[in-house]
């Protein structure tokens, strides 16, 4: 006892470690897939911040190019100067996307409004900003026409129909005089088109803030203001379901305006669970089975002692069995002949039964009986016949079996030839001969009722091959064969009925063939594997 425990503990023992590595594992590639993950995420946001330099370089480009221009010019230009140059600066960095530029003076009243093709497209020239402005707006840019930065301020909604970025700075005339203040305003859609360029948007959402709070997309800003514009974007992120804390961050300081970007997927990607379950599974399989064999060889230790404390006592049964065996044979041999005794009487029960009707009908029915008995009393007297008990030599089975049903449905006029070309050596266990020899009795019986013909001369052909894991019978006779519009599956006839549910029995298939002969092909499987003498 103490010895089995000390067996139980260890296995114990084995199966906890290997619990705690294999969970220890499974976390550890858990954890790397996540990582993947939250990594593939990471260098796609870095990627289209990147991406994104690009565009911000064109707006300091622009801005500070127009800044250049006013400063440098011995006058200060005129709206068609000022036009002109615009286009042909933007055709040289090839900016296609809208652009507005305004000039505003001390007094904050417009004095210019410009577009690449138009001037003063909303007739704002001559109208103070202090009109749709807040104080502290104006006051913001008082300070600004004091100093030479250029400043972004919140992004706004244009009655254009596009959101833009309001950038501005001070104006000077050549001696230094204060002006005003120029205020360009960049279509947003081309800064944030960048962080679209790659071809993984349709994983990835994105999302801006202004200064943390005012949604920016490539249509529109979302702060409460009246939005001009009829389209929206698709990729806004309200339109996607996911969690805040989904979200990865970076900020861009874009001349004085935070500009907030967060990168996200759109389906978060779900860690393959199944390793887990599995690994599980197999661990539960692999500790069962441990177990098993462990309490197996527990039981075998006491077996193998519990053998040679009976090897002894085999040793003196041994020649009490041999005579048992011999007792047990004669004693089925004596079954096997009583059987067939009984089944031949029944078939003389029949027999005489049919001399007290006149009905053929009644008579053909138990002719068919008595000849399905006959087959199965045949298989009983072939096994009393042989030494094994358990084979029928087929060829020879089959030859009686045919004989026998001609002795019975048979006439002294009718002419008829046998052919059976079966291996003299093949053998099948009683179940599987009994099978075939009601198959066999019910397709010759069906022969002498329907195909026979006392005016020509009639044969039947039987053969049993092997064909791979099957034997195939094959039975032809002379007649004519079933009609074209025949249905196996819906016949009443109870032969083919009764062929149907033995085939079943042995696992079999069946097949009527008319060309090139008309044939019944019928594949079985034993129900004891066959073997040859």
């Amino acid at each position: 006892m103490f010895k089995s425990l000390k067996y139980y503990i260890g296995v114990f023992v084995v199966l906890a470690i290997t619990w705690f590595l294999l969970h220890s594992i499974i976390n550890n590639y858990e954890a790397l897939e996540q990582q993947k993950i939250d990594a593939q995420l990471s260098k796609a946001h870095t990627d289209a911040m990147i991406n994104a330099k690009a565009g911000i370089e064109v707006y300091a480009t622009l801005v500070s190019s127009l800044k250049s221009y006013t400063k440098n010019s011995k006058q200060f230009p005129t709206e068609i100067q000022l036009q002109t140059y615009l286009n042909d600066f933007l055709k040289e960095i090839k900016f296609n996307d809208s652009i507005l530029v305004n000039y505003i003076d001390t007094n904050h009243v417009f004095q210019y409004v410009i577009t690449p093709q138009k001037i003063d497209p909303n007739a704002l020239k001559g109208i103070s900003v202090k009109s749709f402005l807040s104080q502290e707006r104006v006051d913001e840019l008082d300070v600004l026409m004091q100093n030479n930065t250029i400043k972004l301020f919140t992004p706004i909604n244009l009655r254009e129909g596009w959101a833009g970025f309001p950038f501005n700075f001070s104006v000077k005339n050549s001696e230094g005089e204060i002006l005003g203040y120029m205020a360009p305003v960049l279509n947003v859609k081309y800064l944030l088109d960048y962080f679209y360029e790659s071809n993984n948007q349709d994983i990835y959402v994105r999302k801006f803030l202004i200064n943390d709070s005012i949604s920016l997309t490539r249509e529109a800003v979302y702060d409460g203001s009246e939005i001009f514009n009829t389209s929206r974007d698709a990729e806004y992120f309200e339109n996607f379901n996911v969690k805040e804390e989904d979200f990865i961050y970076s900020t861009i300081q874009l001349f004085g305006l935070k500009l907030k970007v967060g990168s996200a997927y759109k389906k978060s990607p779900i860690i393959n669970k199944n390793i887990r379950k599995y690994s599980y599974i197999w661990y539960g399989i692999a500790a069962l089975l441990l177990i098993l064999v462990l309490i197996q060889f527990l039981k075998n230790k006491v077996l193998n002692r519990n053998l040679r404390e009976a090897n002894g006592i085999v040793v003196s049964k041994n020649d009490e069995l041999e005579n048992s065996i011999t007792n047990i044979q004669t004693l089925i041999k004596e079954i096997h002949h009583r059987v067939k005794n009984n089944m031949q009487m029944i078939s003389g029960i029949l027999t005489m039964q049919e001399d007290e009707y006149e009905d053929e009908n009644v008579k053909s029915a138990l002719r068919d009986s008595q000849n399905r008995i006959q087959s199965m009393s045949l298989v009983h007297e072939k096994l009393y016949g042989t030494d094994t008990l358990k084979d029928v030599h087929i060829n020879e089975y089959v030859a009686q079996l045919i004989l026998s049903i001609e002795n019975t449905l048979g006439n002294k006029d009718l002419e008829l030839a046998t052919e059976i070309e079966i291996d003299e050596k093949l053998s099948f266990d009683g179940d599987t001969t009994a099978n075939l020899g009601l198959m066999i009795n019910e397709l010759t019986t069906n022969s002498f009722k329907h195909g026979f013909k006392k005016d020509r001369k009639n044969s039947i052909s039987i053969s049993i091959t092997k064909t791979g894991d099957y034997y195939k019978l094959i039975y032809k006779d002379s007649g004519d064969g079933l009609p074209d519009d025949f249905d196996f599956e819906s016949t009443t006839s109870l032969g083919m009925q009764l062929i149907q549910i033995l085939i079943e029995q042995l696992s079999g298939k069946f097949k009527y063939t008319r060309v090139p002969e008309k044939a019944y092909e019928i594949y079985f499987k034993p129900i004891v594997s066959s073997f040859t003498v």
